[in-house]
């Protein structure tokens, strides 16, 4: 699923930048990783066992609950 999100985010990413011209700022998209990550887990899950800071500190702890 991180995995995912991360092919995502780059393709993402690419396409601002080829069809729009934009900047691709490195910073912005492990941000976005992260929060796309933890939106598709948490939408996988019927109820949430992790807040978004704790995805961001160790998204391997969410998985043992």
């Amino acid at each position: 699923m991180i995995w995912h999100s991360f092919i995502w985010a780059i393709w993402r990413a690419r396409n601002h930048r080829v069809f729009n011209g934009g900047v691709v700022d490195p910073e912005e998209i492990t941000e976005s990783i992260k929060r796309i990550s933890w939106q598709w887990f948490i939408g996988r899950m019927a109820m949430g066992p992790c807040l978004f800071y704790e995805w961001c500190w160790n998204p391997g702890d969410c998985f043992h609950w």
